[in-house]
């Protein structure tokens, strides 16, 4: 009869009658998402083993486990009872069936990782520029700089004041810093005068505060002064109005190759015949602090001031087998150490710049034919860890968060975003894939708003979206 208690048997048949249906939801599941990853995502819509998305292999491995446990239990439900299911029962096999998609699903993105997308963006600027570089000023807030102009853009990723170039004078240089909210940068009449003419600019609002002009001259903020470096003199000025405040001679057989500064102290390099120095001279005042000769033996190809406080220095020189390192000094300008660009750890790659934060330098280098990113201190240049990332090309670094730093790297498919402690270099979380993201060769990026990241394209076409933001995504 139907309204007799139900014998343990068949208690046991409705029981797998109702897994049945849970397993059977989570394979059609599992089937549904395995041909999105193969036939959407997949390049090609085909895919091998070492192309396929991540999380193909864990779905084709369950979506038929889940098939196999849902068919025996239906099988050992219809052993178990006799009849048809009572409505009762495929009701609650119906909700269980609901219910195991959701388990189903956090297994799916647990084997098929975080990935992010587009979440804003802004169209390209037109007639296209080429990029020049992108200040921070505060959180939030991006400045980005080509040849015709800077453009501000807010928090959200809003177009804000513009600050065109004058017709005709490229803008062509940034300072590296903008400590106290103002920035300077230098326009060129022609393609090898960068530097004819000196402006500051306030970052809040975009207006000039002053100009000056000059000849070939490299600028940098050091403390309350702007430090003017041209072929005669390195000049400190009042930062607010423009007014001069001290001025270093620079001998006549001597050329200023860089220049930056701290909150204390203005830094710059020169060459003088085959040698060369960095001076350290007070930001207030420009009396010298101190003087180290660079253990260099022919002229510079290259010199980049990397950071002022402390002062570390990336050198090339000219000849072949001349030095090519990094080198790192004291608060007194004692030579402490180097990281030379070759060697047995590995060689440094100019591109992307390296992060320096703490006592550290987080830089790209390459270990024979495999790339990898390196810590090395700033106190002695002893490498502190390293962290292989096979045949990926690293393409960007930044700061990300408190004692971590942001690692972009791409192989033939897809980009990814990892991002690896300081202390040790160990990944924090499993890489989060970036999805079709307008990208250029060169860009630089920063942390948004909580699990987001704002990113600017500093390619030299222009034809990409000069910012865009990513958010992690929620679905499939």
């Amino acid at each position: 009869m139907d309204m007799e208690r139900p014998r343990p048997a068949r208690l046991l048949g409705h029981l797998a009658c109702t897994a049945a249906a849970a397993f059977a939801a989570v394979a059609v599941l599992y089937l549904i998402l395995l041909a999105k990853l193969v036939l959407t995502d997949g390049p090609g819509r085909v895919c091998g083993i070492d192309s396929c998305p991540r999380g193909t292999g864990s779905l084709a491995l369950l979506a038929p486990l889940c098939a196999a446990a849902a068919w025996l239990l239906w099988r050992t439900s219809r052993k178990r009872r006799r009849g048809r299911v009572p409505v009762p029962v495929r009701v609650i096999a119906g909700c269980a069936a609901l219910a195991a998609t959701v388990p189903g699903w956090l297994g799916f993105e647990h084997a098929r990782g975080p990935h992010m997308d587009l979440s804003g963006w802004q169209q390209a600027v037109h007639p296209a520029a080429a990029p020049v570089g992108v200040w921070a000023p505060e959180r939030g807030m991006l400045v980005r700089a080509r040849t015709d102009g800077l453009v501000a853009y807010d928090g959200e990723g809003r177009r804000g004041w513009r600050l065109p170039a004058p017709e005709r004078t490229p803008l062509c240089a940034l300072s590296r810093t903008t400590p106290s909210g103002i920035g300077l940068l230098t326009y060129g009449e022609s393609p090898g005068a960068c530097g004819s003419q000196v402006v500051a600019v306030d970052l809040a609002d975009g207006h000039v505060a002053w100009t000056r002009d000059a000849g070939r001259a490299l600028v940098a903020v050091a403390g309350a002064s702007a430090v003017v470096a041209d072929r005669d003199s390195v000049t400190g000025l009042d930062l607010q109005s423009g007014a001069e405040r001290w001025r270093v001679p620079i001998p006549a057989d001597c050329t200023v190759k860089a220049v930056d500064g701290s909150e204390q102290h203005a830094l710059y390099v020169e060459e003088c015949g085959d040698s060369a120095r960095i001076t350290a001279v007070d930001s207030r005042t420009g009396n010298r602090a101190w003087q180290t000769a660079l253990p260099t033996a022919s002229r510079l190809r290259e010199v980049r001031v990397l950071s002022a406080v402390p002062p570390v220095v990336r050198v090339m020189e000219s000849t072949e087998r001349g030095m090519d390192a990094v080198l790192l000094f004291d608060a007194g300008g004692r030579l402490r150490g180097f990281v030379p660009a070759s060697g047995p750890a590995g060689d440094l790659l100019s591109e992307p710049s390296p992060v320096l934060t703490g006592d550290l330098m987080i830089t790209p280098v390459k270990e024979g034919e495999k790339n990898g990113v390196s810590a090395y201190s700033l106190i002695d240049g002893r490498r502190v860890w390293h962290a292989g990332v096979g045949d990926e090309v690293v393409r960007g670094l930044a700061p990300t968060g408190p004692g971590e730093v942001g690692v972009v790297t791409s192989d033939r498919r897809r980009t990814y975003l990892s991002r690896h402690g300081l202390a040790d270099g160990r990944r924090r979380a499993e890489p989060a894939v970036l999805r079709d993201l307008p990208l250029g060769e060169r860009f630089t990026f920063y942390p948004g708003p909580p699990g987001s990241y704002v990113f600017v394209n500093l390619d030299r076409k222009g034809l990409l979206p000069p910012t865009f933001d990513i958010d992690p995504v929620f679905g499939w």
